[in-house]
């Protein structure tokens, strides 16, 4: 298991605005692609995929910007639901705004 370079719990707003969701963000290491691993971890009974957009713009305004990298780029995004019987994905950015999301197995991910 790699170690940690940064973690930190976000809120980001949901459909009601009276429960935010939160989530667990760890970015590790870049791996030898350049590929800079962040692992979005789900607090709340929201799914995180669901609101995929919300949190990789609260995460680029607040952390990654301040360091000038694009995660949408450079980023290998794994979301995790606080639910085990969901399954975790791998989100990869084909646009600002446009991504895809795969299906992966709790093995594949660095957590």
């Amino acid at each position: 298991m790699k170690k940690a370079m940064f973690e930190r719990d976000i809120l980001y707003p949901t459909q009601n605005p009276l429960e935010p969701g939160s989530v667990h963000v760890t970015v590790y290491s870049p791996e030898n692609t350049g590929g800079l691993p962040i692992v979005i971890k789900a607090k709340t009974s929201h799914n995180p995929v669901d609101y995929v957009l919300e949190i990789i713009t609260i995460l680029q305004t607040d952390i990654f910007d301040r360091i000038r990298i694009d995660i949408r780029s450079t980023g290998i995004i794994y979301f995790v639901p606080q639910d085990k019987t969901a399954s975790c994905c791998r989100v990869r950015f084909t646009d600002k705004d446009k991504y895809t999301c795969e299906e992966i197995l709790d093995a594949e991910i660095l957590i």
